[in-house]
């Protein structure tokens, strides 16, 4: 079974959707209005509600955030297609289908997945927030003022990242940052997941400190001057590498 509907984007400011399961793919494209299609077997995608209540488009499985059975037999694909211009906020939300993002632009993007991997290529917004807790979180061409990056046992790794302040943790899953740019500040929390951070300046304030990991800088002359960039990286048992990489 199919369902296909649009939305204009006048009247909205926020795309919110929440899956227990099924697979989940927003992306951009040359097109006026919000287009939700969906596909599965009958009785799942007839229960699926799309709705727009308070300028907000809700797309929402009814089980979600009440029961989920996983060993019953449906399944259900998700596509959400928004208009390049689309300049608001965007929720995604999926339990352990997964979730895959790009193209996108906002002034918040929050992509939240428990079990499901998180795919997410060419994110441009002023806030980014990434969130998995045993799904792998995989990003490439992310730009934005503010990224928040969490998870528990999912590793993150974020390729071509442009960003000004970085704030992330994890527990045991491992975390991989290769910025482009300069940045203004990073902050990175890691229990026994070992933490790689690599950037083109050569010059910054650095505190790294882990309890019994290695801690290690290559390439990086560590200074104090107010108007270095920052990094503060904390573990436990993780291991912590900073690098330059210059061109």
């Amino acid at each position: 079974m199919e369902r296909n509907v649009h939305f204009e984007t006048s009247s909205l400011r926020d795309i919110a959707v929440r899956l227990a399961w099924a697979q989940l793919e927003v992306f951009a494209d040359d097109v006026e209005k919000i287009q939700v299609l969906v596909s599965g077997d009958e009785a799942t995608v007839s229960d699926l509600r799309i709705v727009v209540k308070e300028g907000i488009l809700v797309v929402e499985q009814p089980q979600y955030g009440l029961s989920l059975n996983l060993m019953e037999s449906r399944w259900m694909q998700v596509c959400v297609r928004v208009p390049r211009t689309w300049q608001q906020e965007l929720h995604m939300n999926t339990i352990s289908g997964l979730l895959s993002a790009r193209g996108l632009r906002g002034s918040k993007i929050v992509l939240d997945t428990v079990s499901g991997d998180l795919r997410a290529v060419r994110l441009n917004a002023k806030e980014i927030v990434l969130k998995t807790i045993s799904g792998d979180v995989r990003a490439e061409t992310v730009q934005a003022e503010t990224l928040s990056a969490r998870s528990v046992s999912g590793n993150l790794v974020f390729d071509a990242l442009e960003v000004q302040h970085l704030k992330s943790n994890s527990v045991s899953g491992e975390q991989t940052y290769n910025l482009d740019k300069g940045f203004t500040r990073m902050d990175v929390v890691a229990v026994s997941g070992d933490v790689i951070l690599t950037s083109p300046l050569d010059k910054l304030n650095v505190s790294m400190r882990s309890v019994s990991g290695r801690v290690r800088t290559e390439g990086v002359d560590i200074g104090e001057e107010e108007n270095l960039p920052i990094v503060r990286a904390t573990g436990v048992s993780a291991g912590l590498k900073l690098i330059s990489i210059k061109e």
